[in-house]
């Protein structure tokens, strides 16, 4: 059926109220951004008092308050606001997203994979399975004030990755891995803000410690599919790696 489509504004909270109007689920999603604490929690402000009644939030896993990764500790904040607030919410924690890779097309082209991840595995997780479990707990009932951890059906190396993509692109793909400090300089080369680039070398330095190395069951939980393995998605955007 149509669509009505309303702009809100996260900088401005009574447009947002006046864009949640009559909306009974809501979605919520920023940039990841130093602001999206205060974004994030103005949404959520607002919602409520529009009289929305379930908020789902994808959030990122180990998100806390006391986390010691930026973006953990920011999504951590936000978590701790909806619960406080009441109207029902739904968070989803998602890892390491699949397509984060097509930003890295252009060098796999090449035949490398960069990254500063070591031998670790990661519990990639494909972004269409994330809309999936989104679309489950917006429109249907039993999902309310539950965590849901998001990941494919299994942990990763990046060394793994670049076989798969070397296998599905039938090029040669090596993984180089790429020591922290190179990798920051290269960031901050290529237009990264310090910010981002300090909170991915984060991140990066969690995987290397191997605690993302595991794989949920909630994707099949949730939707009743298997979650897409990272081999589907290489396949699924072949045109994008050539």
């Amino acid at each position: 059926g149509p669509v009505d489509c309303v702009h809100g504004d996260f900088n401005v909270p009574e447009k947002l109220e006046k864009a949640l109007a009559g909306a009974e689920s809501a979605f919520l999603l920023s940039p990841a951004d130093p602001r999206m604490v205060g974004w994030e929690v103005g949404f959520a402000r607002a919602a409520k008092k529009a009289g929305v009644k379930r908020l789902v939030k994808i959030s990122a896993v180990g998100a806390a308050p006391g986390s010691a990764l930026a973006l953990g500790r920011w999504h951590g904040e936000i978590e701790a606001e909806l619960k406080r607030l009441g109207p029902a919410f739904v968070l989803l924690q998602p890892a390491y997203f699949h397509q984060n890779l097509l930003a890295l097309a252009p060098l796999i082209l090449r035949g490398v994979l960069p990254g500063p991840m070591g031998t670790a595995r990661l519990a990639m997780v494909d972004a269409r399975d994330i809309a999936a479990v989104a679309a489950e707990a917006l429109t249907k009932p039993g999902h309310d004030g539950k965590t849901y951890v998001l990941t494919g059906p299994a942990a990763l190396s990046y060394a793994e990755a670049a076989a798969v993509l070397a296998s599905v692109l039938g090029r040669p793909v090596a993984y180089s891995d790429t020591p922290p400090a190179a990798a920051r300089e290269h960031m901050l080369a290529g237009g990264f803000p310090e910010w981002r680039t300090d909170a991915l070398l984060e991140l990066a330095a969690v995987v290397r410690s191997g605690s993302a190395d595991f794989a949920t069951d909630a994707v099949k939980a949730v939707t009743g599919h298997d979650p897409i393995a990272f081999e589907a998605f290489v396949r699924a955007h072949k045109a994008s790696f050539r």
